[in-house]
């Protein structure tokens, strides 16, 4: 047996610990920790709210792309002819921005008119372009094509009682009010293309072709690029988003 008296026994110490411990908190150890906690209380409380806003904002985020994606597309380009010779063409990208507006505008017009005039025999293919829902009202503001709307019963009533139809010659366009203006005017011909007097009569004396009656017309057309009509489905129909917004036109007498 070893003698304990004899053994050297080593004790740990901590230097670094204070000498005496305090016998009690204070109070100003209490209102320190207090604070400290009330502060970490609220910091847990802001991150958990930004966390649910960030979470919100996601799903809000994921749901609009959701909607958007679908209508997004790559603009094709166009070739836009800038002088009088076909074979000199320049290519753009289609924007808003793009350098042949004031062309396409001027093109758009003309189309315009010309699909407002145009008169043909096919009743199936007028519908489709006068009737609600076809391109005449796809170019046009609501309440420009309630007012063809009153108009073209009777232009067709009075064409198809002398059986005739109508084709359209654009003679001149231009701004008025300035470079700025979205107002414009147009002249225009038509031609009405009518076979009057008996068929019998007119083989005996070898008329076959049609009388045709020249009237000369002016238009003032009030029309800008829209946005929102740059449809996924109609933007290489319409793909800077045309309409007209104000519409007029009437027959100069000679």
């Amino acid at each position: 047996m070893v003698e304990i008296a004899k053994q050297k026994i080593f004790k740990l110490s901590n230097r670094n610990k204070t000498e005496k411990t305090p016998e009690f908190i204070t109070e100003d150890v209490v209102e320190v920790s207090r604070a400290r906690l009330t502060y970490y209380k609220w910091i847990n409380r802001f991150m958990t709210l930004l966390v649910i806003i960030s979470l919100a904002y996601g799903v809000c985020a994921v749901l609009v792309l959701f909607k958007i994606v679908p209508q997004i597309v790559v603009d094709p380009q166009i070739f836009v002819q800038f002088s009088d010779s076909k074979s000199w063409v320049k290519r753009e990208y289609i924007t808003q921005r793009m350098d042949s507006r004031a062309k396409i505008m001027v093109n758009f017009m003309k189309q315009y008119v010309e699909l407002r005039n145009t008169y043909m025999s096919d009743t199936r293919e007028m519908k489709k372009r006068w009737l609600w829902g076809g391109l005449l009202s796809y170019l046009s503001t609501y309440q420009v094509y309630q007012e063809f709307a009153q108009e073209f019963p009777k232009i067709s009533k009075e064409l198809n009682k002398i059986k005739a139809s109508r084709s359209v010659e654009i003679l001149s366009v231009e701004r008025t009010g300035g470079e700025k203006s979205y107002v414009w005017k147009i002249e225009f011909k038509t031609y009405d293309y009518t076979y009057k007097g008996d068929p019998e009569f007119r083989a005996l004396n070898k008329i076959f072709g049609p009388d045709i009656t020249e009237r000369y017309w002016t238009a003032n057309i009030g029309a800008r690029f829209d946005s929102r009509r740059r449809t996924s489905y109609k933007r290489l129909i319409n793909p800077l988003g045309f309409v007209v917004y104000k519409y007029s036109q009437s027959e100069i007498k000679s």
